[in-house]
């Protein structure tokens, strides 16, 4: 998943999401609602905090469900976190709740994908190609990584507040040969 060099150390490349839960639909028995809890292991909370820069994930629930749509399928479900995120100001930690409701359509059809985003109730609904296979955690990293603010602010917190501008002046040359104007 990540790949190292000293240019960018931290950097996340997705080559593949930080946990896999891959859903082969030809094993899957769809005559009834398909509900899947998703719970991950220290590894993969690990893995998910380095993915979305995150300095901690206290809590993670994720509940998918799976219906058939004749020879196409939906997956919707909601994802919630609590997690620690780092502001980008004062560098204090500042707890962050994430819930995302999600919806996909898996479909074989591309003509009808085209109709599929003209109708309004589907403008926030994501349409993939329906292949063999599907990864969740694939799904369910995107949404997440799209959910969380990659420069995080903490409520109140002011960049004045941090750096003084008496010390500005002090090192500043110029303000020096701006009195000097006629």
């Amino acid at each position: 998943m990540t790949k190292k060099n000293k240019n960018n150390s931290f950097k996340v490349k997705w080559s593949s999401p930080p946990f896999s839960r891959v859903i082969k639909f030809s094993e899957f028995d769809f005559s009834k609602k398909k509900q899947i809890k998703l719970n991950l292991n220290k590894r993969e909370l690990n893995l998910l905090e380095r993915f979305l820069e995150v300095r901690s994930i206290k809590t993670f629930n994720c509940i998918i469900n799976i219906f058939q749509l004749g020879t196409d399928f939906e997956i919707n479900g909601k994802i919630s976190m609590n997690c620690n995120l780092q502001c980008i100001i004062s560098l204090e930690d500042i707890k962050y709740k994430v819930y995302v409701p999600f919806k996909r359509h898996l479909s074989s059809n591309q003509i009808k994908n085209i109709d599929a985003l003209i109708k309004y109730e589907d403008i926030n609904c994501e349409i993939d190609p329906l292949t063999e296979c599907i990864d969740l955690g694939d799904i369910i990293s995107e949404e997440l990584y799209l959910a969380i603010p990659k420069y995080p602010k903490k409520e109140g917190v002011k960049l004045e507040q941090i750096y003084s501008n008496e010390e500005d002046t002090e090192l500043n040359p110029f303000q020096e040969l701006e009195r000097l104007k006629f």
